[in-house]
């Protein structure tokens, strides 16, 4: 029964790191590089950023879009989906006793401290949840007629869904390194420096080929 158990469990924190750090498909920690120097690049560069490269806006709201639908196939309500983060937590409670970690049985705390620390996203979850259910998936009649309304109804911070996905990301890194002293290198960081890279690029582009257009 404990091996089973344990089995089960090392056998989903496999696949939460796939989902997390996979590069093919791109996973997580890479849709929040990407998005994440995006928004900092507009930072930088306000509305300028969009004479740099006009094709910059619509894919900066693409990879928004992209990194909300993996968060939210992540958060699910753990009733409607094995696969959630919160339903991973629920089994870590139930089986706690039957769980090995390098250091023993997790503690009770520091599984309830990781609920806690995702629930304390909550707002954030629930507006990324509700853009998702009545916009993107399944699209309401007040917003086939309204489109615009949904950030209205359902607004998010940047920051705020940067800061959920980092929680989530350090909720699996925690269990990797209790399993086994190691964990997935965060690749978040080498997608940002791709962005700010192509943004450069374009930049000096756009002054070679188009003179004058940025000034």
């Amino acid at each position: 029964m404990r091996d089973l158990i344990q089995a089960n469990y090392e056998e989903r924190l496999s696949r939460y790191a796939t989902l997390l750090h996979g590069t093919e498909p791109p996973g997580l920690a890479a849709k929040l590089g990407v998005y994440a120097q995006l928004l900092r690049q507009r930072e930088i560069h306000g509305d300028r950023l969009w004479k740099i490269e006009p094709m910059l806006y619509p894919l900066m709201l693409s990879a928004e879009t992209d990194l909300h639908l993996a968060t939210a196939r992540l958060l699910e309500d753990p009733r409607r989906a094995e696969g959630s983060v919160f339903a991973f937590l629920n089994f870590c409670r139930t089986n706690r006793e039957n769980i090995l970690w390098k250091a023993g049985t997790p503690p009770a705390e520091v599984i309830e401290a990781q609920v806690a620390a995702l629930e304390s996203h909550r707002p954030t979850i629930n507006a990324i949840m509700g853009r998702r259910d009545r916009f993107f998936a399944h699209l309401d009649k007040k917003y086939f007629l309204r489109p615009g309304q949904v950030y209205d109804d359902y607004p998010l911070e940047g920051a705020a869904v940067i800061a959920l996905v980092n929680a989530v990301i350090k909720v699996i890194s925690e269990h990797q390194w209790s399993l086994k002293e190691s964990a997935n290198f965060h690749v978040a960081g080498f997608f940002e420096i791709g962005v700010e890279n192509m943004v450069r690029n374009l930049e000096a582009g756009r002054r070679q080929n188009y003179p004058g257009q940025l000034d």
